[in-house]
């Protein structure tokens, strides 16, 4: 998948840039570092590649759902936006900086647009169905009150 990507990248001249494992796992640890220092937040989503696959059921289907990843992405990424192999490179990890929930449901709508516009209807069930947003530091702060939930019991 990750030479897929790399051509489609090349083919269709999107300017995305996607770090490698390491570089990806680096950035991510200074994010949360720098958003522990400046009070900001963003949001981590993984888009694991077998999956994704394994939802949509054939190659065919898959190389559609990126295609429209890409092309989204190409035309609404913000430039402070991160891209990157996950461990492995078992999938792509997206960070969206000073982001909230809010930002992950206007890209979904933007994912959902573009889908539609390709005929691709059933992009809601990797988007809905698999792909978990979090938002830190309000995963952190939810883990803190369960754990305070639970002592309390």
């Amino acid at each position: 998948m990750k030479d897929y990507l790399f051509n489609l990248i090349k083919k269709h001249q999107y300017n995305i840039s996607i770090y490698t494992e390491d570089i990806f796992e680096r950035r991510c640890q200074e994010e949360i570092i720098r958003s522990d220092e400046d009070n900001s937040s963003f949001v981590y989503i993984e888009f694991d590649f077998e999956t994704i696959e394994n939802t949509l059921g054939n190659d065919t289907n898959t190389q559609q759902f990126w295609n429209i990843f890409m092309e989204t992405l190409s035309k609404n990424k913000r430039g402070d936006d991160i891209l990157g192999f996950l461990e492995h490179d078992s999938g792509i990890g997206l960070l969206l900086l000073d982001s909230k929930i809010e930002g992950w449901v206007r890209l979904v709508g933007r994912l959902m647009q573009t889908a539609s516009s390709h005929g691709f209807s059933i992009m809601d069930l990797v988007i809905e169905k698999i792909v978990r947003p979090i938002v830190y530091p309000a995963c952190i702060q939810d883990v803190k009150a369960q754990e305070i939930e639970k002592q309390e019991q």
